[in-house]
């Protein structure tokens, strides 16, 4: 099948940190906001969004921040939680590839960025 995205999607396992919320809290700043928070795994990312592995169950439609380091330069990121599940037995394609590594979190969520980030540079990103 032929990838539609937007962007270059990168596999890659990168550990991350989030902050998620339970109502449409307006993220001005990222220093002074304050939400739930959850470690991750990103397992696969690209200029427009992120998909992680987690243990921490969370709703769609709801902000996120984000915050990961590559191997050149560290993220915050603002996003919109747009799907989440679990992982186990999922029949998601997205998921299929994902099946070789042994995800030990329970959870996914694919989250969308407010803005694109920078293209990444070359081998910035584990793979």
């Amino acid at each position: 099948m032929a990838e539609k995205r937007k962007y270059q999607r990168y596999n890659c396992k990168l550990k991350c940190r989030f902050e998620y919320f339970d109502d449409n809290t307006e993220i001005v700043d990222t220093r002074t906001v304050k939400g739930k928070s959850g470690k991750a795994r990103v397992l696969d990312i690209s200029r427009g969004g992120i998909f992680i592995s987690t243990n921490t169950s969370v709703s769609i439609n709801r902000p996120i921040i984000v915050s990961y380091i590559t191997n050149k330069k560290s993220y915050t990121l603002i996003g919109n939680i747009v799907r989440t599940g679990l992982i186990e037995n999922n029949p998601a394609e997205v998921l299929n590839k994902f099946k070789a590594l042994k995800i030990k979190e329970k959870i996914y969520i694919a989250v969308e960025f407010q803005k694109p980030v920078d293209e990444f540079t070359e081998g910035e990103i584990e793979q």
